[in-house]
């Protein structure tokens, strides 16, 4: 579903102008002219009905009225994604999808076995930002993920508590407990890390381990880490939107 994400400017408006990279997304890609409509999203998630009421060469005029409640009103907790990044572009590919899923927070990390480093990181974040916000446009996505420049996964280590229910995902099984029992309990938020093509080094797993992040493994065949993440956030918001129907049956 085809959404405009409002600038970041925007507090609550009835009529604003839009010019520049908005006036041209909605007059020259989607084509639309004076009197169309479309659903509009602003950056703390709330829904309106854009009305476009006036067009000229380099601006366009529009009346937005409230659509609803907050699109941030979900039953299911709010959705990190930690990222160790890995060679080439293949970020933004895991930027797009995650944003699409309705991750609300992406933090990129430096690891041990990184290619790409944080050096890298001015003209990165600019991309990346933009892959969000026309993921978000394209897909309808609830908002627009916080994405934070990156820092060395080592300086995890000292913040337990800070991600709330933490896994990290690892291609070897290193506990017992399944997806389901680490999701079983009560959360306020998830946080999810993915680490690099070539793996987390033993040294990560214990900062991880001592951060509060427990390991979970998804069985099956060696997946690439573009996939690997979004299979990862896909089984995990699963897992939580059926949770009381499987925690119900397990108390049968």
């Amino acid at each position: 579903m085809r959404q405009f994400l409002l600038p970041r400017w925007y507090a609550g408006q009835q009529r604003i102008s839009l010019s520049g990279d908005d006036y041209r997304y909605l007059a020259r890609v989607l084509r639309l002219q004076a009197g169309a409509e479309i659903p509009a999203v602003d950056a703390r998630g709330t829904r309106y009905v854009m009305r476009l009421s006036r067009f000229s060469r380099s601006e366009c005029e529009a009346n937005l009225a409230l659509a609803g409640d907050p699109a941030t009103t979900s039953s299911l907790p709010p959705l990190t994604l930690l990222q160790c990044l890995p060679k080439g572009r293949k970020i933004d590919l895991i930027i797009r999808q995650a944003t699409e899923a309705g991750v609300s927070r992406i933090v990129l990390l430096e690891s041990d076995h990184s290619v790409a480093r944080a050096s890298e990181d001015a003209g990165r974040m600019v991309r990346l930002e933009k892959v969000a916000r026309e993921a978000l446009q394209q897909s309808g996505s609830p908002h627009l993920p916080v994405i934070e420049g990156t820092r060395p996964l080592a300086s995890l280590r000292g913040t337990a508590g800070e991600w709330g229910t933490a896994l990290f995902f690892h291609e070897k099984r290193l506990s017992a407990l399944t997806l389901h029992d680490l999701l079983a309990g009560p959360s306020e938020r998830i946080s999810i890390l993915i680490g690099p093509e070539g793996g987390l080094s033993p040294s990560e797993t214990d900062v991880l381990t001592g951060a509060g992040f427990r390991p979970a493994h998804l069985a099956g065949p060696v997946l690439r880490v573009e996939t690997a993440a979004i299979y990862a956030i896909a089984a995990v918001q699963t897992i939580l939107q059926e949770r009381d129907a499987w925690t119900s049956v397990q108390k049968r």
